[in-house]
C-alpha cells in the first residue's frame, strides 16, 4: 500500500504514517502500537507471511550489525597470556555478575560473548597448566553469556553457549562448573515446561563431590525441586526440597571458593531456599501459599538484586491470580514489568503475558484491561 491506503486502512491521518516512518528511534507510542497490533491481527495469511519474512530478515540485519560493533578484545600473543591476566579475566568475570542483577543482559550480552570468543582464540595456541586455566575461565564466561541469552528470551543461543561451556569445563576438569552448566540446562527446561526433564538434569548436577561443589549441589537439589512440581510430581519435590536444606546447612559451613560460578549469583542460599519453596508452591497450584512465600521473599531480598525482584514480583502475581486476587495480582505484575523493561528481562516479560490466562476470568476489569495494554506496548 501508498502512505495514503496504509492511512486509510487504519482510519488514521497520512501525515501520522508518514511520522512512523520518519521515527529515528523506532520507538511508537502504545496506542500506536495497539493499533499496528490489531491490523496485524486481522491481515490475511499472505499478509502476516510477508510481515513474519520482513520481520526475520531485519532481526538477521540487526544481529549481523551487533557482530561487527561487538565489544572485541584485541589479538593478545599467547606469551602474553600470563596466569595473571587469567586471573583477572576471573576477577572481572565477578564484576560482570554483580552488574547483570542491576542492569539486566541487554548491555552484558554483547560483551560476554566478546570476551567467551577471545579466550577460545587464546586457548587455541596454549597448553599445559595455562590452556587448563584459560578453558576454566573460559567456561566461566560462556555460561554467563549461555545464562544473558536464557534471560533475554533466546534459548537457541543460550543452548549454544551452554554446550560450549559444558565442553570447556569438561576439559578443564572442572567438575563444579560442569556441574553448574548441568543446573542451568535444567532451569532452560523448566521453562520449556519439562519437569521430568529439568529433574533428571538437576539431579545429575548434584553428582560433585567435596565441599568445593557444595552450593552448586544444594542449587541443583532446589532446581530438581521445581522441576519435580511442574510435573506435578508433589512427593518428589517436597523430598527434593528436604535434600536441598541439608546441602543448605552443609554449604553453610564450608568457605565460600574463589571461582565457584554460584558465588555473586544468588542470594543468601538460606533465601534462596525459601524462593524455592514458593516456586514449588506456585506450580503445584498452591495459590495462598505461594503469596504468602513470595510475600516474605521479596521483603528479604538484598535492594542489589533488582533484576531478580523483577521475576519475583510476576510469579508472585500469579500467586495472587491463583488466590482469586486479580487487583493484587495486577499491582504486583506492573511493578514487575517496569524492572523487566530497564534490565531487559524476557523471561518476567513471558512471564507476565502468561498471567493474562489465569487473569482471564476477570478480563473486563479495569486493572486487566489496563495490565494488557501495557504488556501490548511491552517488547
Amino acid at each position: 500500500m501508498s502512505c495514503d491506503e496504509f492511512a486509510a486502512h487504519l482510519s488514521v491521518s497520512a501525515r501520522g504514517v508518514s511520522k512512523w516512518e520518519a521515527n529515528p528511534t523506532g520507538e511508537l507510542a502504545l496506542r500506536t502500537q495497539q493499533l499496528l497490533d490489531t491490523a496485524l491481527k486481522l491481515a490475511n495469511d499472505e499478509v502476516r507471511e510477508r510481515f513474519s519474512q520482513l520481520q526475520a530478515e531485519a532481526t538477521h540485519e540487526e544481529t549481523d550489525r551487533k557482530a561487527k560493533h561487538a565489544l572485541t578484545l584485541p589479538p593478545v600473543h599467547p606469551v602474553r597470556a600470563a596466569p595473571e591476566f587469567v586471573a583477572s579475566l576471573g576477577e572481572g568475570l565477578r564484576h560482570h555478575y554483580t552488574a547483570d542483577n542491576l542492569i539486566g543482559p541487554r548491555t552484558l550480552l554483547p560483551v560476554m560473548e566478546a570476551q567467551a570468543n577471545a579466550i577460545e582464540s587464546l586457548a587455541r595456541d596454549a597448553s599445559g597448566h595455562l590452556l587448563t586455566d584459560l578453558l576454566q575461565v573460559g567456561a566461566g564466561y560462556a555460561e554467563f553469556a549461555g545464562w544473558l541469552a536464557q534471560d533475554s528470551g533466546n534459548p537457541a543461543l543460550a543452548t549454544n553457549w551452554y554446550r560450549r561451556a559444558l565442553e570447556w569445563a569438561e576439559a578443564a576438569g572442572d567438575d563444579r562448573m560442569a556441574g553448574f552448566v548441568l543446573m542451568r540446562r535444567s532451569v532452560q527446561a523448566i521453562s520449556a515446561r519439562q519437569g521430568s526433564q529439568a529433574a533428571r538434569l538437576a539431579h545429575a548436577a548434584q553428582r560433585g563431590d567435596g565441599p568445593t561443589a557444595a552450593r552448586v549441589r544444594a542449587l541443583a537439589a532446589q532446581t530438581e525441586a521445581v522441576g519435580h512440581a511442574v510435573s506435578g510430581a508433589d512427593s518428589d519435590a517436597d523430598r527434593a526440597l528436604e535434600r536441598a536444606a541439608r546441602l543448605v546447612s552443609e554449604s553453610s559451613e564450608a568457605e565460600p571458593e574463589i571461582g565457584d560460578p554460584s558465588i555473586g549469583r544468588y542470594c543468601d542460599l538460606s533465601t534462596y531456599l525459601e524462593i524455592t519453596r514458593a516456586k514449588v508452591h506456585l506450580e503445584l497450584g498452591r495459590g495462598d501459599q505461594a503469596v504468602t512465600a513470595f510475600k516474605r521473599v521479596l521483603k528479604q531480598l538484598p535492594p542489589e538484586y533488582h533484576r531478580d525482584r523483577g521475576q519475583y514480583l510476576g510469579r508472585l502475581a500469579q500467586a495472587y491470580a491463583l488466590a482469586d486476587g486479580p487487583i493484587e495480582a495486577c499491582a504486583a505484575a506492573e511493578e514487575a514489568l517496569a524492572i523487566a523493561a530497564t534490565t531487559g528481562s524476557s523471561r518476567t516479560i513471558r512471564d507476565l503475558r502468561n498471567l493474562l490466562h489465569h487473569l482471564e476470568p476477570w478480563s473486563m476489569t479495569e486493572p486487566v484491561m489496563k495490565l494488557r495494554a501495557l504488556l501490548a506496548g511491552s517488547i
